[in-house]
C-alpha cells in the first residue's frame, strides 16, 4: 500500500484528478461512488492515493464523471506534435490486489481538451479476471500482440488470436479476457 506522503506518481495523479473533477461537478463522494457503482470507502482511498483503481473501476469513474479515461491518466497537452518513447508514455499499473486486476495501460495519444481520440496499450494478465463490461463514447480498435483475447461485445463473444485486430463502437457494452478457457 502506498504511503500518503509519497505515493507513486501514477496513483497520485489519478486520485487528484478524480477528486478535482468530482469537486468541479459539485458531487459528494457518495454521489460519485453511486454513479460509478463502487463504494464510498473505495473512492475515498483512490482519491487519497491509497489504492489504484482497476481498469473496470477507472472506466466506470470516467463515465460517471463524463470524461475520457485519458483525462484521469495524464495532463492536457497543447503541442503540435507529441512523441512518446516506451519510457515516457504515461502508464498506469493496476496491481493485483482486492481492487487491482494486474493490468497496465499506457497512453499512446496525449489527452487534449478538444481531442476525442483515445489510444492505449493495455496489458492484461494471462487468464485474469474479466476486464469490463465498459460502455462509453468513442470507438475501439485493437491488435492482439500475443496470446488469445476473448472480446465480448453486446453479449457476443469473439475469440481473437495473436496477429488479429478488432474494431467496434465503444457505446456497445464490452469486456476483455486474455487467454481464457478458450
Amino acid at each position: 500500500m502506498a504511503s500518503k506522503s509519497n505515493p507513486p506518481e501514477g496513483l497520485a495523479q489519478i486520485g487528484r484528478r478524480i477528486r478535482a473533477l468530482r469537486k468541479l461537478q459539485r458531487l459528494r463522494l457518495l454521489d460519485l461512488a453511486e454513479r460509478a457503482g463502487c463504494s464510498e470507502s473505495l473512492l475515498s482511498r483512490i482519491e487519497t492515493c491509497h489504492v489504484m483503481p482497476s481498469l473496470s473501476t477507472l472506466h466506470r469513474l470516467s463515465q460517471a464523471l463524463r470524461v475520457n479515461v485519458a483525462v484521469l491518466m495524464e495532463d492536457p497537452q497543447d503541442q503540435t506534435c507529441t512523441v512518446y518513447s516506451p519510457e515516457t508514455r504515461p502508464q498506469t499499473a493496476h496491481s493485483v490486489t482486492a481492487e487491482g486486476d494486474g493490468s497496465t495501460a499506457e497512453s499512446l495519444v496525449p489527452y487534449t481538451a478538444e481531442g476525442r481520440l483515445e489510444a492505449l496499450i493495455v496489458l492484461l494478465p494471462a487468464a485474469g479476471a474479466l476486464c469490463g463490461p465498459f460502455s462509453h463514447e468513442g470507438e475501439e480498435v485493437g491488435l492482439v500482440l500475443e496470446g488469445t483475447l476473448e472480446l465480448i461485445v453486446n453479449g457476443e463473444a469473439h475469440v481473437i488470436p495473436a496477429g488479429s485486430s478488432f474494431y467496434f463502437r465503444s457505446d456497445h457494452a464490452h469486456s476483455y479476457l486474455r487467454d481464457s478457457h478458450i
